[in-house]
């Protein structure tokens, strides 16, 4: 698969904010460069655990959590993007 396109998020990591890939199948890849955040310590990392069925609740679609730091939502809906960018935006 091919990254069409990136979408640039902020408000996560200020070390390395997640960006979200259309890929030419229209899929979304959700990439962060740290999970958990940067900025957390082990007594915060239990918050994380779930954080593809916090995601998936959110956008109100399946997360496939791929690897520690992608998720991919297979067949998103045409507003799927805004609510990942305010789900990022606002989680914390």
């Amino acid at each position: 698969m091919k990254t069409i396109q990136e979408i640039q998020l902020s408000g996560f990591d200020e070390l390395g904010e997640p960006v979200i890939q259309v890929m030419d199948d229209r899929s979304l890849y959700l990439q962060f460069e740290f999970m958990p955040p940067s900025d957390i310590d082990e007594n915060g990392l239990d918050f994380f655990d779930d954080f593809d069925a916090q995601l998936s609740n959110a956008i109100g679609l399946p997360v496939i959590w791929d690897d520690r730091e992608r998720f991919i939502i297979e067949n998103p809906q045409p507003d799927t993007i805004a609510k990942i960018r305010h789900f990022i935006e606002t989680y914390r």
